[in-house]
């Protein structure tokens, strides 16, 4: 984003398409915008940073399901291991969402633990995380599929 308006702007669009977040707000986060042609095809917000721990959050929601390309993909996690210099990316995936759940394995997230109820009564959390050094040696690295 180009200011902190837009930024706020684009961290509540991706806020509203995520039910267990719709009306809330992801605190000090850094949305980066997936468009396609003049259209915001999806927004990834990267939220919750321990920079005591190198950890970082990642939500993103989307308009369609063909926003991720191998490039945006690759321009995403970028972002959080290279940007931000993160040493873990973790995510907080309701455990029904089978469709994003095979998204993040797709993306190499592994499973690390299951939060129970944590968004609602019988609606429990699936976090799932990648390492630098996973996203290092993944697909993902520009460095490391070039190399």
């Amino acid at each position: 984003p180009a200011n902190p308006r837009e930024n706020e702007a684009l961290s509540a669009w991706c806020a509203d398409r995520i039910p267990h977040v719709r009306g809330g707000h992801f605190g000090p986060c850094q949305a980066i915008a997936v468009l396609r042609g003049n259209s915001v095809a999806a927004v990834a917000v990267f939220h919750d940073w321990q920079p005591a721990f190198a950890t970082l959050q990642a939500s993103i929601a989307s308009e369609a399901p063909r926003w991720a390309s191998v490039d945006a993909l690759r321009a995403l996690l970028r972002y959080a291991f290279v940007t931000a210099k993160a040493n873990k990316l973790w995510t907080a995936v309701p455990h029904d969402a089978a469709r994003v759940l095979k998204f993040n394995a797709g993306l190499g997230l592994k499973p690390e633990a299951t939060l129970r109820s944590h968004f609602g009564h019988k609606r429990h959390a699936v976090i799932s995380s990648m390492m630098r050094s996973e996203w290092e040696r993944s697909r993902w690295n520009m460095e490391a599929a070039h190399g």
